[in-house]
């Protein structure tokens, strides 16, 4: 699963997210 920033990224349940970065590490 590719995972691409650009600005504005959505979860799963297609909200944007600001904190991406901290969501991202944090399903890891």
């Amino acid at each position: 699963m590719t995972v691409k920033i650009s600005g504005v990224l959505k979860d799963g349940t297609g909200k944007p997210v600001q904190n991406c970065t901290i969501v991202l590490k944090a399903r890891r």
